[in-house]
């Protein structure tokens, strides 16, 4: 079914699902097969192609080290926005071990 659903023949995959507040879902998958698909991401955030996702997190340090244990890489340093819709947020793209780019979001404190 794989395989009819994406157009990759012999297509296998792995397959999870996040469930976030307000019933908004991220489906993660991972591709098992075919053998000669590419197993990591060379794509560049300004390239045609690339894409990412944005999730909004409580504790951007905490996070950056626990990931960091699981073979993630920052692509720079965390930076506070300063204008636009998002400013006062804290950002950082980070890379899984596939080359993935998630985007993380730290809401100024409250305090």
């Amino acid at each position: 079914m794989a395989s009819e659903i994406t157009g990759v023949p012999g297509a296998e995959i792995k397959l999870a699902v996040v469930k976030a507040p307000n019933g908004h879902k991220i489906e993660l998958l991972e591709y098992l097969a075919p053998a000669d698909r590419k197993k990591n991401a060379s794509l560049r955030p300004c390239d045609v192609g690339h894409v990412h996702i944005a999730l909004t997190v409580e504790n951007l340090e905490a996070l950056l080290q626990k990931i960091a244990t699981s073979g993630w890489k920052a692509a720079g340093k965390p930076q506070t926005l300063t204008v636009g819709p998002n400013a006062g947020k804290r950002v950082i793209y980070v890379r899984d071990p596939g080359g993935t780019t998630i985007e993380f979001m730290e809401p100024p404190s409250s305090a």
